[in-house]
């Protein structure tokens, strides 16, 4: 993964402990999602406070911290999308 020139705190701590863990190709892009969206969407600070809080926390469980931070995704029935439509 290309690495920004000069790398936050957060982003720093991030690829030290979860970079090795990346096995696969949808590993990655979750890394690089969880490297960006952060500072790009205005809650990097959060983020660090978190992964200095939980040392030991896996891939997954930043990943469950990280999605607290988005809108649920909320799907619906093609039905109610034409409803709406009218």
């Amino acid at each position: 993964m290309k690495r920004k020139e000069q790398e936050s705190e957060y982003q720093k701590i991030l690829m030290e402990r979860y970079a090795p863990l990346a096995k696969d190709k949808l590993d990655r892009t979750a890394l690089r999602a969880l490297y960006n969206d952060p500072q790009e969407e205005g809650y990097e600070d959060e983020m660090l406070e978190w992964v200095k809080a939980h040392p030991d926390a896996t891939f997954d469980e930043l990943l469950h911290f990280d999605f607290s931070f988005y809108e649920p995704l909320e799907i619906v029935d093609d039905d109610e999308l034409e409803d709406e439509e009218d």
